[in-house]
């Protein structure tokens, strides 16, 4: 055989691919390709949820608020959400709430609990009857339960109002009764702030007690108040002291709600001794039901405190400081780097209306939370003829609305509004009267946890308005122009390549 002739047995079949060479190994291309494609995707998969999950909703529904995140980078303690739904049906914005919230603390993990095959789950941790994908928090101090339900809020937008869900259905089907829509809700999904409050409901060292006093014609809390209560993870319960030996000891704060009738003796001796153990409590007043010489020893006790009361009606002389009237107060904020004034939210104005003037005894430490101008005047006889003018005896000055005295050999306080609209969500048009006393108790019940609001955001979708001509030409585009130009390109590149 020719030595230049090859032997067909020899021949190399050509390989129609590329090889690489790593030091003794070969390696195909294809297969560094896919090497490459297994590390990207475990390298993503390991990316918290905030990079690889992108929050599109128009109103951030998927996005920790910053108040939520403080709350939960705070946790140093395990805390686990079971949701308790099928396996696969999870709620996808819980989900990935939950998922951020790992991302933030390690420490916060969740699972899901499939109740068909696990029917006694949830008795473990409460007695309520739970929904579909409602989540249980738990952590080695106490378990949280929120139903499902609780994530959805109806918002009154005139007024912020704020109705369950249950409470909205039953109004709507009223109004369905008569004939007449419901108008004026807006929908909002709550989860943020309501998983937040849960992780920290059960890794608080000690859940605080607000104590409301009662026997004195006092007013009740409204739905509201109890639901922002309920979100600072604080306690509301009545308290009588006509036959108690004490205020109780684990009374992070006392309420004295708008009182019409003054405290005996025996109730300020042992308010008094409230005080001296570093009580904290909190007076809300009236200047229609307010007055020193019917409430004596109520104003012994702020007294005790260096506050003095005005009898009367604040009326506010500068245009710049009232609404509509002169007795609808929007006052100044008091200036001051320490807490809680610091953590007050001064964009959202306050409204108080029929309020009666505080002052300094100048014989302790007062500190004001809301002041008039120094036009205003109070007027001690109001009617309706003479409310708005300043008469001779009427006393002229700026006066406190709001204020807090302290005692700094024992730590207590008493902080003194002089308005009822502090705590009535029908007069909070802005947001600052809730706002404020929510931050004053917080700062009382436990000056070192983080303050949390609870904003909600709109859940509904908001329908695509669209006139009869704009329908007609989207028509026209989508049915026939886009379909019959996509069909003419690919016969114009079949037919180029059956030329080829």
């Amino acid at each position: 055989m020719n030595q230049n002739q090859t032997n067909p047995a020899e021949k190399k079949i050509p390989v129609n691919r590329r090889t690489l060479k790593i030091g003794s190994l070969t390696v195909t291309t294809t297969a560094v390709v896919i090497a490459i494609f297994v590390l990207v995707n475990l390298f993503v998969s390991g990316l918290p949820a905030s990079v690889t999950k992108f929050d599109r909703s128009a109103s951030s529904l998927y996005t920790v608020s910053d108040e939520s995140a403080a709350v939960i980078r705070s946790i140093g303690e395990d805390v686990h959400f079971y949701i308790l739904t099928e396996r696969g049906n999870e709620s996808m914005i819980v989900t990935q709430l939950l998922d951020r919230y790992h991302d933030m603390n390690s420490h916060i993990t969740w699972s899901t609990v499939d109740p068909a095959s696990n029917p006694l789950f949830a008795e473990q941790y409460t007695d309520k009857t739970l929904s579909d994908n409602s989540v249980i928090a738990v952590s080695d101090r106490r378990s949280y339960a929120v139903d499902y339900a609780d994530f959805t809020a109806w918002v009154y937008t005139e007024t912020g109002e704020t109705l369950s869900a249950e409470e909205y259905q039953q109004i709507a089907q009223y109004y369905a009764y008569y004939g007449q829509p419901l108008e004026g809700f807006e929908q909002q999904f709550m989860g943020d702030g309501k998983l937040a409050a849960a992780a920290d409901y059960v890794t608080r060292p000690v859940i605080p007690s607000l104590y409301t006093l009662t026997g004195h014609g006092e007013s009740v809390l409204d739905s509201n108040y109890l639901g922002y209560l309920d979100a600072q993870n604080i306690t509301s319960t009545d308290l009588s002291l006509l036959n108690a030996d004490a205020v109780p000891e684990d009374c992070a704060a006392l309420l004295i709600d708008n009182p019409t009738a003054d405290l005996t003796e025996g109730e300020l001796a042992l308010l008094r001794d409230y005080a001296s153990r570093g009580g904290q409590i909190l007076l809300v007043t009236g200047g229609m039901t307010f007055s020193s010489s019917k409430m004596p020893n109520l104003t012994a006790l702020a007294a005790d405190f260096g506050m003095e009361p005005v009898n009367g009606i604040v009326v506010e002389g500068d245009q710049n400081r009232y609404m509509m009237y002169p007795h609808m107060i929007v006052p100044s904020y008091g200036a001051s780097d320490a807490e809680p004034l610091a953590g007050l939210n001064r964009n959202s104005y306050a409204l108080l209306s029929y309020a009666h003037g505080i002052l300094s005894t100048g014989t302790g430490a007062v500190t004001p939370i809301f002041y008039t101008s120094s036009e205003a005047w109070a007027k001690k006889n109001p009617t309706n003829e003479n409310l708005f003018t300043k008469e001779d005896g009427d006393v002229t000055g700026m006066f406190y609305l709001g204020a807090i005295g302290e005692d700094a050999g024992n730590g207590s306080r008493l902080v003194w509004f002089s308005s009822a609209d502090i705590v009535d969500s029908r007069a909070d048009y802005f947001g600052g009267n809730a706002a404020t006393f929510m931050t004053v108790l917080n700062w009382m019940a436990d000056s070192t946890h983080i303050m949390l609001s609870l904003p909600g955001r709109a859940s509904q979708i908001e329908p695509l308005a669209v006139t009869e001509a704009d329908y007609h030409i989207w028509a026209v585009a989508l049915i026939a122009v886009i379909p019959l130009a996509t069909l003419a390109a690919g016969f114009v590149i079949w037919l180029r390549r059956r030329k080829k």
